[in-house]
């Protein structure tokens, strides 16, 4: 059977009561924004229906239908999605479009699954699932299996139209990124801040990311690990601008100046002020990191609240409660391990202490900065900024 639409349905979104159609608009929009990524030279009409998202599609559209999937399998928000059939809300048609999506597949035993939000339609559900399901047994040699059987047919019957497909197609789930506001990622060419940052991006927040790096002092395989992670995260939100900050003359001074253990407590608060600085510019409500509890000595949590004290804004941390494994399970999933495990030398690497402070005191900390001149060092790395905008 051919198709000519796409029925997408969303979970989350339907729950959203007074602001549903707020989501639902998002969702649409960025349902367009992916198919174009995936199929710059086509045209799609993408619209709304009642509790679902349609995408109509020209009949040479098919033949891209590998693309298609990729698209809206990374487009958060979508419960899943369906390659459909539709025709007039007539009980001989439905039947006759029913029969059709059922014949040229291989099966013993269906059932019908009918979805009727339209009341105006004459059938109720059940009367059409044993009207359309007896009708395929006088032409078909089948059983009807209402427990697991081997296809179902769906009928939703919206609008005026019925909607008739044979497969589900799960989608990844979540909220329309964007649709819950901006966030700055801090984002390091590791496993842990990619899959913080597309998380964020699944609970509807539009990521904007900063890359502290250490060149001279180091290669520049950092950057360019971020870049193609960037690259990845694109596949799942359309417009992504990447900030590089260089952190060494930063790191110079808290090596000559500062107690070796506090080395790396004293990074992270440089970043986080600087990270807080590019947020405000770009109308950013939170800060977003990978940090999991526990993980590393800077991830204790003494020494999170002696870092977080620096910033007034929200930081969000998606992965606080999970271990490696899971973080690993996530980064495969979404595409970023191969790349983030490629090796490096990132900035919170260099100049290592033998010995990190795991119980930092806050005011220890800020006794270690009056050595600093931190307003100057912060002007110095704002300065050294470069901005890489990604419109895959």
């Amino acid at each position: 059977m051919e198709f000519d639409t796409i029925l997408c349905h969303y979970a989350e979104v339907g729950l959203k009561l007074g602001n549903r159609r707020f989501f639902e608009n998002w969702l649409r929009k960025n349902i367009k924004a992916s198919l174009n990524r995936a199929i710059p030279d086509k045209i799609f009409t993408v619209r709304r229906l009642y509790g679902r998202i349609l995408i109509e599609l020209d009949d040479d559209l098919t033949k891209n239908r590998e693309e298609i999937i990729q698209a809206l399998s990374s487009t958060f928000g979508l419960a899943y999605f369906a390659f459909a059939r539709y025709v007039a809300q007539e009980i001989k048609s439905i039947r006759e479009m029913a029969l059709a999506a059922l014949q040229d597949k291989e099966f013993e035993t269906f059932k019908i699954k009918t979805r009727r939000p339209d009341q105006n339609f004459l059938f109720n559900a059940q009367q059409v699932n044993e009207d359309v399901g007896a009708f395929i047994l006088s032409k078909m040699d089948k059983t009807v299996q209402l427990k697991n059987p081997d296809i179902t047919c769906y009928i939703d019957i919206v609008q005026g139209v019925a909607y008739i497909y044979t497969k589900k197609i799960p989608g990844p789930g979540g909220l329309p990124t964007g649709a819950n506001g901006k966030v700055v990622g801090l984002l390091s060419g590791g496993i842990d801040s990619p899959v913080a940052s597309i998380l964020a991006m699944k609970r509807g927040a539009a990521v904007t990311f900063v890359h502290f790096h250490s060149v001279p002092m180091t290669t520049e395989e950092s950057i360019e690990k971020v870049k193609q992670i960037t690259t990845v995260l694109s596949h799942y939100q359309s417009r992504i601008h990447l900030y590089l900050v260089a952190l060494t003359p930063i790191q110079k001074e808290i090596l000559v100046k500062t107690k070796e253990k506090y080395r790396i407590i004293l990074y992270r608060r440089f970043m986080f002020r600087i990270a807080e600085i590019i947020a405000r510019k770009e109308k950013a409500r939170a800060l977003v990191t990978g940090e999991s509890l526990g993980q590393v000595a800077s991830q204790t949590l003494d020494n999170i609240a002696a870092i977080e004290a620096v910033s007034s804004m929200p930081i969000l941390r998606p992965l606080i409660g999970l271990d490696k494994l899971e973080i690993i399970n996530l980064a495969k999933e979404y595409g970023t391990y191969d790349i983030s495990i490629l090796p490096d030398q990132d900035c919170c690497s260099l100049f290592l202490p033998k010995s990190p402070a795991t119980k930092a005191k806050t005011q220890f900390i800020e006794a270690e900065e009056e050595n600093l001149a931190v307003d100057n060092l912060i002007q110095e790395a704002i300065d050294s900024i470069e901005i890489i905008k990604i419109l895959a």
